[in-house]
């Protein structure tokens, strides 16, 4: 792996302001001129803003008393319209086995999902949206896309689908990778 420096600008868009990122890349510049921090650029976006996104829409999930977890599990069953197993919403929610369990036990107990025996795996179970988890993940849905929405609005829309496919392409590549 080539860990030298390449030859990009550490801003990729000199007319922008700086950003958290570029304040991180110069530091290792300073530090370790040597290495190509260039992947910053992108992974160092893309984890800032995820960790923002998901504190904006937990602070407006939070009057449904839900963490953004367990909305995700909500509006996994909701979108796949029938039961599912934990091993299922796990792999959809990219969440670890003793996360999804926990997210479950305390829907479960809220009386927003229900879990029944797995009629193919005697062992296994299925979880299914409850009446009042339809109605609560019906509710939250549209208030997280106003979040969401918000966060974005001063994106003009023409950067946002280039940053949209930009995107779709960084995590094709990111899933086809060997796992490690």
């Amino acid at each position: 792996m080539n860990h030298l420096l390449s030859s990009d600008s550490s801003r990729p868009d000199p007319g922008a302001a700086p950003d958290a990122v570029d304040e991180i890349r110069a530091g290792w510049r300073r530090l370790r001129p040597e290495l190509d921090t260039s992947a910053v650029d992108v992974a160092g976006r893309m984890i800032r803003a995820s960790a923002l996104l998901v504190r904006a829409t937990e602070e407006r999930l939070a009057a449904f008393e839900l963490t953004r977890g367990e909305f995700d599990v909500l509006t996994t069953l909701r979108r796949l319209a029938a039961p599912q197993s934990p091993t299922t919403l796990r792999t959809i929610g990219l969440a670890s086995a003793p996360a999804v369990t926990k997210r479950l036990h305390a829907l479960e107990r809220r009386g927003l999902v229900l879990r029944t025996a797995n009629p193919a795996d005697g062992r296994g179970a299925l979880i299914a949206l409850t009446a009042e988890g339809t109605t609560l993940v019906d509710a939250a849905f549209p208030e997280v896309l106003d979040v969401e929405r918000e966060l974005l609005v001063a994106v003009p829309d023409a950067l946002r689908d280039d940053a949209a496919r930009g995107l779709r392409a960084v995590l094709a590549s990111i899933e086809a990778a060997p796992e490690r």
